[in-house]
């Protein structure tokens, strides 16, 4: 059995598992990009929740829409509309960087004080 093809470096389409730094600590992440439409829009879904070092983080998801430049390797995105909408959360923005090799996205969430920074990595395919 051959492994999947390696997605080009460019490409931030997919499932993106990793973890953002916010007022309630650190979250767990994962975002759902889909491909780019008209140029470089995206659409997107924010999923979040626990980890187990903050466990008491609830489970929230909104939609997304921003853009990809594939030249510069940047990402930003803005929150949409609620799917899941725990008490007191807000929508946060993020503004990142697809890495080198392709694998991750990492940047910073502006203007949403005090949240910090994310990263998000594509999930490794296990063998076997």
């Amino acid at each position: 059995i051959a492994a999947p093809p390696i997605a080009p470096a460019q490409d931030v389409a997919g499932e993106w598992t990793g973890r953002y730094i916010c007022g309630q600590g650190v979250t767990a992440l994962h975002l759902s990009i889909g491909k780019p439409s008209s140029g470089n829009r995206l659409v997107a879904t924010f999923s979040f929740g626990p980890l187990p070092e903050n466990p008491r983080v609830p489970k929230g998801a909104y939609t997304m829409r921003g853009t990809y430049d594939a030249g510069a390797r940047r990402l930003r995105l803005q929150g949409e509309v609620w799917i899941s909408a725990p008490s007191g959360y807000v929508m946060v923005p993020l503004e990142g960087s697809l890495s080198a090799s392709g694998d991750a996205i990492s940047g910073h969430i502006p203007g949403a004080f005090p949240c910090t920074v994310f990263e998000v990595r594509r999930p490794i395919a296990l063998i076997g």
